[in-house]
């Protein structure tokens, strides 16, 4: 899980180009980018004017490297700035499955290692003259989610299945209330619920029977290739349905959300099916069985969340602007 230690946009003492090169600064963009731990993925926008995504796929046959992860995550923003006509993030907000610290280190991600004990906000700071907001993926993927369903009221369970397994969930809320903010949300650390702990199958975080150990993509792809694709999805569908019937018993909510590059696109609506069909088996006798539904941004949740915080960040230090632009009649 992850904590934001500055706001969105900071700027740095070289509030400057990304680019670096001490040139006058140009046109500013929101920017959002996803870092997971097979892939990143940058996109820019300034009004109606859209990068599209640009994507990075984390090499495989070497160990990573986190001084060129981050050098290729910086040329994948100018890219994406460039593409729009763009200098410069005006916000900057990063979506990211690790663990960081009070002092901005990462303590723990297995996705990526190497990025252990390192600063990624403060290096992408330094190249792009602002400090990037930093939250939890999965929130931000829930955020999207909530918002792609504004008028959704029973409260959202959302489950985001790739290397990992992240959650965030939405309270339950008024018909007649406004959008659903970031902070109404919760993260969860879904995928560190142990679902079978008598004798479940061992995690990457050292515990047995975690969610995590049969519904991410890597456990999910070594029982396929032990026992076939669909004993595999079942046990996986199983052990969600364990999960949301436990989370169930602490948090209401009327809906389940499968995302994540797993959720949506592996096998299309077949673990979503699955899951319907297991929850009333798990659930308790009498309780109101959850709508189940893939992400409305499938894979691009994660994405599509940061790029809305950062829209809002960028709205809001505009309208402080012209707040403080406006003389005060008397």
């Amino acid at each position: 899980m992850t904590h934001a230690p500055t706001a969105a946009g900071t700027p740095t003492a070289r509030d400057g180009p990304c680019d670096g090169r001490g040139t006058a600064p140009g046109r500013s963009a929101v920017l959002a980018v996803d870092i997971g731990g097979t892939k990143a993925e940058v996109r820019a926008r300034d009004g109606t004017a859209d990068s599209g995504v640009v994507r990075i796929a984390w090499e495989t046959g070497r160990a990573p490297d986190f001084d060129d992860d981050i050098e290729r995550l910086d040329a994948a923003a100018r890219r994406a700035l460039h593409a729009i006509g763009a200098t410069r993030p005006r916000t900057a907000v990063l979506a990211l499955p690790a663990t960081l610290g009070a002092d901005g280190r990462i303590s723990r991600w297995p996705g990526r290692p190497a990025w252990r004990g390192r600063r990624p906000v403060a290096e992408l700071a330094a190249r792009w003259g602002r400090v990037p907001a930093v939250h939890d993926d999965a929130l931000l993927a829930g955020y999207a989610e909530a918002h792609a369903r504004r008028g959704h009221t029973g409260g959202l369970l959302y489950l985001g299945l790739g290397t990992g397994v992240g959650g965030a969930w939405l309270p339950p809320r008024r018909a007649d209330g406004p959008p659903p903010s970031l902070d109404e949300l919760r993260p969860c650390e879904a995928g560190h619920l142990v679902v079978r702990p008598d004798d479940g199958r061992r995690c990457a975080c050292g515990r047995h029977g975690c969610l995590q150990a049969y519904a991410a993509g890597p456990a999910l792809s070594r029982a396929a290739a032990d026992r076939g694709e669909a004993a595999a999805l079942a046990e996986a569908a199983d052990a969600c349905a364990l999960a949301v019937a436990a989370v169930g018993e602490l948090l209401p909510f009327a809906t389940v959300v499968l995302g994540g590059g797993l959720g949506v696109a592996r096998t299309g609506q077949t673990l979503a099916a699955a899951l319907r069909a297991r929850l009333p088996h798990r659930i308790r006798r009498g309780s109101t069985l959850p709508e189940v539904a893939p992400a409305v941004h499938g894979p691009a949740a994660s994405l599509q969340g940061a790029l809305l915080v950062g829209n809002a960040s960028a709205d809001r230090a505009g309208t402080e602007r012209h707040s403080a632009r406006t003389p005060v009649r008397s």
